[in-house]
């Protein structure tokens, strides 16, 4: 049976060394809601709308920041993932994983541009 996916998610560079650098089960647990996002969509009951265009999908322990690709449907862009110290999100992190994204999505428009 073939699942078709509501959203596709990328990984900035840094969400991606991000990831990695998490013990195992923090990774899988991420991977895991992120996977289920994926399915699911907007459906998925841990993502928190912090704003201006970035949610963030919070399984227990872990945060990961993303936003909306609206120029390719159905894509979202993983900009940071951290470990979960506090209840609300702080601004530090919101920043960066808008710079992130920022990033990834001009490196993704000039490769597009070159082909």
């Amino acid at each position: 049976m073939i699942i078709d996916k509501k959203f596709t998610a990328e990984l900035t560079d840094e969400a991606e060394e991000q990831l990695l650098s998490l013990s195992c089960e923090h990774r899988t647990k991420i991977a895991e809601a992120i996977r289920t996002f994926e399915l699911v969509g907007t459906l998925y009951k841990n993502i928190n709308d912090l704003g201006n265009g970035l949610f963030e999908i919070k399984p227990k322990g872990i945060r990961a920041y993303f936003m909306y690709d609206y120029n390719r449907r159905k894509v979202i862009i993983v900009g940071l993932i951290v470990l979960k110290t506090t209840q609300k999100a702080p601004t530090r992190y919101i920043k960066q994983a808008r710079i992130n994204i920022e990033r990834y999505l001009k490196q993704q428009e000039v490769a597009h541009e070159k082909t």
